[in-house]
This record gives structure tokens, sequence and C-alpha cells, in this order.
């Protein structure tokens, strides 16, 4: 098969992820035998797709370099950065300590990469004028955030270096945080003030949420940590306010993304036919199951517990849901 023949989507990385957080929101909720198979899926997925990206880069390098170049695409790249740091943290729940280092390595790396990249053209960059901001471009701050994950996670396992960790975490948090809020102005100005058709309301609208849940459990793992850190005492306050309202603003978007949804898929009556985005859709629906239950467990809000464990469920089905779609779309090509 000519992979390079078939159309090529910078952010297929995102069925990792997907497949990652819904492992780990699993294992959370003692779910263990799902959970491996989904890890088994994840890991398997990330070898093939880096097997296929490197098969596309060694084959047809300059339509790679154009889609690294190009504002509209670069953003997807970042799937890559998320969803090694997501399979890394939730082999640190397997105790593989040594597969997580390597591949929370890969992610930082990338990250610096395709970070300044992308940065770069945004800056200099005319074509970058012509281009809509949607959420797929919070797939950054997602990418930011895991690496925050990571390294809030592997605190407890070298407490000789927790402060050193703790500020890393911290530093990588407090920027996907900064530039998230820049980022959604840009498109809460889009969606509201700018006329929206049914086609520009793509499944990465719904990294809106995703981005918000991800810090969210960034943050609650950072005030979960046991270990003595002395400026976590100093900074537990402003973490768990910034935590609870980014929760909030999380769940906000909820009801708007599926009334739009509907209002898509209903009213605008587009076909439902399987794209390589829709894990976007699955990813933040695992995450918000993920960050609610470890908000809940960290701060004491026990009554939202509820919450994480229904939208668990809520992000499997959607997981299966999307899985189904990708077979039955290759068993017609």
């Amino acid at each position: 098969m000519n992979l390079s023949n078939r159309p090529f989507y910078t952010g297929y990385f995102a069925a990792v992820m997907a497949t990652g957080i819904v492992s780990t929101a699993l294992f959370i909720y003692r779910q263990y035998w799902p959970s491996d198979i989904l890890m088994g899926i994840g890991m398997g997925l990330y070898v093939w797709l880096w097997f296929y990206y490197l098969h596309r880069t060694v084959h047809d390098p300059r339509k790679m370099w154009q889609d690294f170049i190009n504002p509209a695409t670069v953003f997807g790249f970042f799937t890559i950065v998320a969803g090694s740091n997501v399979l890394a943290v939730r082999f640190l729940l397997q105790h593989w300590v040594l597969a997580a280092k390597v591949l929370g390595t890969i992610g930082i790396v990338l990250w610096a990469v395709l970070f300044y990249t992308a940065m770069t053209i945004l800056i200099t960059g005319k074509a970058a004028r012509e281009v809509d901001v949607n959420g797929g471009w919070l797939i950054a701050i997602v990418a930011e955030e895991s690496i925050a994950t990571y390294f809030a996670a592997i605190v407890e396992l070298n407490p000789h270096q927790a402060t050193v960790l703790f500020l890393i975490s911290t530093t990588f948090w407090a920027m996907g945080l900064m530039l998230y809020i820049i980022f959604i102005g840009f498109i809460m100005n889009r969606l509201l003030f700018h006329s929206v058709s049914f086609g520009d309301l793509q499944p990465p609208y719904w990294i809106n949420m995703g981005a918000t849940a991800i810090t969210v459990l960034a943050s609650s793992r950072l005030l979960a940590i046991h270990t003595h850190v002395p400026i976590l005492l100093t900074l537990r306050p402003f973490l768990a306010g910034v935590t609870l309202m980014l929760w909030a603003w999380g769940t906000w978007w909820i009801p708007l993304l599926l009334i739009l949804g509907v209002w898509k898929y209903g009213y605008g009556r587009e076909p439902i036919l399987y794209h390589p985005s829709q894990w976007s859709i699955v990813f933040p629906l695992g995450m918000y199951a993920t960050a609610t239950t470890t908000m809940a467990q960290i701060h004491g809000f026990y009554p939202v517990h509820w919450l994480g464990q229904g939208f668990l469920w809520i992000g499997l089905g959607a997981w299966i849901l999307v899985a189904f779609l990708a077979l039955f779309r290759n068993r017609q090509t």
C-alpha cells in the first residue's frame, strides 16, 4: 500500500490522546481490564503512526514540509507531543517508569521544536493573516499541559528533585494557561462576531473544553504532591482557585458544544462520516472525566465525583463510536 497517496491529516495522534486518556480514566475507576486493552491499542497506534509519519517524511518531504510551515496545519503536529505524554502518564500508573521517561523526553523535545516553529510562522508568515483561528490551535496548549501533567506525575518518584520538577511542571502549566487565555479570546471573537457555517464547526472545537480539562488535571496533580516542596505552600491557594475557575469554564462549554452539534448535524443535516479529527471529541470527554475525578479527590468536591464517573462512560462510548466509524470507513475504501 502506498501511504504517500493517502490524504494526510497532521493531527492523527489525537487517536492516541483519546485512547490513552480513556484508558487512564478507566484505570482510576478500577476498570482494569478494559483500561489495559485500550492501553495496548494506544501503544499500537503510537508505533504505527510514527511509522506512517516517518514514511511520509522520507517519501514526500516536500509535502510534509509544507504542512509543517502552514499555520492551518502545523498545530496538528502537537498531537504527537500530547499523545506521547498522555501515554507516559498512563505507563506511570502501570509502573513502567523507563518507558514513561522515554515518551516524556520525546514529548518535551518535540514540543520545543514545534512550539517555536509555530510561533515563528504566525509572527513572520504572511499566510497566517489569512487563516481563521479555530479550536485546533488549542492543541498547542494541550501539549504544554500534557508536559506539566507528566512532570507533576513523576515528582513522587524523584523526591530529591521534587522542587525542580515542580517548578518545571508549574512553568508549563502557567505557559499553557496564558496561551489559552490569548487563543480563546480569538476563538470567541471568531464565533460571536463573524459568520459561522455548518462546515466551520469541526470536531477540534471540542478542544475549547479539552484544553481547560487537561489544565485542571495538571494543577490538581500539582496540588496532590505529598513530597515536601516549599514553593507549593505559597502557590496552593492560587492553584486551587484557578483550578476551580477553569473547571467551571470547561463545564460551561459542554452544553454549548452539544447544542452546536445538534445545529450542525440535526438542523443542518450534515452526514456523520468518519474523519480522524473526531478523536478530538473523544479526548476532551475522557480528559474531563479524569480531571473532574482528580479535582474532586484533591479539593474535597465530592458532589462532582459522580459527574466524572458519568463522563467516563460517555467518553468510552464516544471512543467505541469513533472506532466503529473508522473501521466501517476502512471496510468501504
